[in-house]
């Protein structure tokens, strides 16, 4: 059955919103995915606080020119998944997410690339991305970073002490 004008027009504008509202984006060639496996993609996101489109790469160009956003649709290859996130901390962690899953299934789904804040990142950088510590272990090494200088000074002067008492 055929997609008509009206459901082309509808899936631009959702494509559309979710671009313009999405912090990351990454688009997913997804060929080889089993419906069971792209579920477990979806939850996973879905826990994250993505989202996860498929859709035609022609429609993705045009959402993505509408959104002011520059999309080559040559470096879109295959059958094309998107991810949105739209805050950083959900971004950070469907990056994350994205990244694990496509280490598990080499063969199924492959990252292209997508944006960071209105801006085009390769895979490497989604990878990056994905890299990050949450926020939670970035303040815990930020707390013990602070606290090593008056940690060595005690040390240092409970040797002093130590010296002028024998």
């Amino acid at each position: 059955m055929p997609v008509t004008r009206k459901q082309k027009e509808e899936a631009v504008k959702k494509l559309k919103e979710k671009l313009g509202a999405s912090n990351f984006v990454a688009f997913l060639n997804f060929h080889g995915l089993s419906v069971a496996k792209g579920t477990e993609l979806r939850k996973a996101l879905r826990k994250a606080g993505a989202d996860y489109l498929v859709s035609k790469k022609t429609l993705l160009g045009v959402a993505a020119k509408d959104a002011g956003l520059e999309l080559d649709k040559k470096t879109l290859e295959g059958e094309i998944g998107a991810v949105f996130a739209e805050g950083e901390d959900e971004a950070l962690a469907s990056s994350k997410e994205v990244a694990t899953f496509a280490r598990k299934n080499k063969d199924m789904l492959k990252i292209i690339g997508g944006f960071w804040q209105k801006t085009w990142i390769d895979a490497n950088e989604i990878k990056r991305l994905a890299a990050i510590p949450s926020r939670e272990v970035l303040l815990t090494q930020l707390a013990f970073m602070l606290s090593q200088p008056v940690a060595s000074l005690a040390r240092a002067l409970q040797e002093v002490e130590k010296k002028v008492t024998s």
